[in-house]
């Protein structure tokens, strides 16, 4: 199983995993999409070994690319981590203040956002492809978080924003342009190339100007500089319709003790 950590000890695990072709259909780990449903169940397994998480303790959401935040808990662990009948329905961003309650979320090509608070057990994962940040659910996520939660406050938050399609690569047609055009945080992230006639929007920078936007400090957001049509441990739809997906992921335990 290849994954990249951003955090890994015995508090908080946070990381994504990576297509790597020595495994079964190359680790994608979507039960959402795939061509060989063992294939990528092993790969679960797997994963769930690697990181000493049972399956009962694992929640996915069913992504729909909406603007769509659910609070869950360990009452809510299992849901999704072996059937995407089970997942979270019609959602995109999952947080928890459980302990010992790893969220995933899918990628190829959208931007995965990963994040928690360092004063209360907050932990969360964004689903943000481009229809997810043309509605603003990152902003939709933190201010319902805030609102339910008035002791998180966005300046203790830390955001990590995963590997996802880069500007030069996400190139887009007039209707796409048009909805990032006046969006809050697009500004400076949107070119065009005359020769193609298309736009090219830095979907990830976006989003991190909508962190900045709700207060959360610029040193306390990191971004993956991977670009997952360029990289061979990137899955890309972009590239080649393929049906892999990273699953980015978040678990905390004693975090604050």
């Amino acid at each position: 199983m290849s994954i990249h950590y951003y955090y890994n000890n015995p508090h908080l695990q946070m990381g994504i995993t990576l297509r790597d072709p020595d495994l079964p259909e190359a680790g994608n780990m979507g039960i959402h999409s795939y061509q060989d449903l063992d294939a990528v169940l092993a790969n679960r397994r797997a994963f769930f070994q690697a990181t000493h998480i049972s399956p009962d303790h694992f929640v996915q959401a069913h992504q729909s690319h909406s603007k769509r935040a659910v609070e869950v808990s360990l009452a809510d662990g299992g849901k999704g981590a072996l059937s995407n009948d089970t997942a979270i329905p019609q959602t995109d961003a999952l947080y928890s203040f459980d302990e010992e309650l790893m969220l995933g979320i899918f990628t190829a090509d959208c931007v995965p956002i990963l994040f928690y608070d360092q004063k209360t057990p907050l932990i969360g994962v964004i689903h943000s492809g481009w229809r997810g940040t043309v509605q603003n659910i990152t902003q939709v996520t933190f201010e319902q978080i805030f609102a339910d939660h008035p002791e998180v406050k966005a300046e203790n938050i830390h955001v990590q924003i995963g590997p996802a399609l880069s500007q030069k690569h996400f190139e887009v047609d007039e209707d796409v342009y048009l909805q990032f055009k006046d969006l809050e945080g697009s500004e400076g992230n949107i070119s065009y190339q005359a020769d193609s006639g298309k736009w090219h929007i830095d979907n990830q920078a976006v989003v991190r100007n909508q962190c900045l936007h709700l207060g959360i400090r610029p040193e306390n957001i990191q971004v993956d500089p991977m670009d997952t049509y360029a990289s061979p441990q990137g899955f890309s739809y972009r590239q080649n319709q393929t049906k892999g997906r990273h699953m980015g992921f978040i678990w905390q335990k004693d975090r604050l003790n």
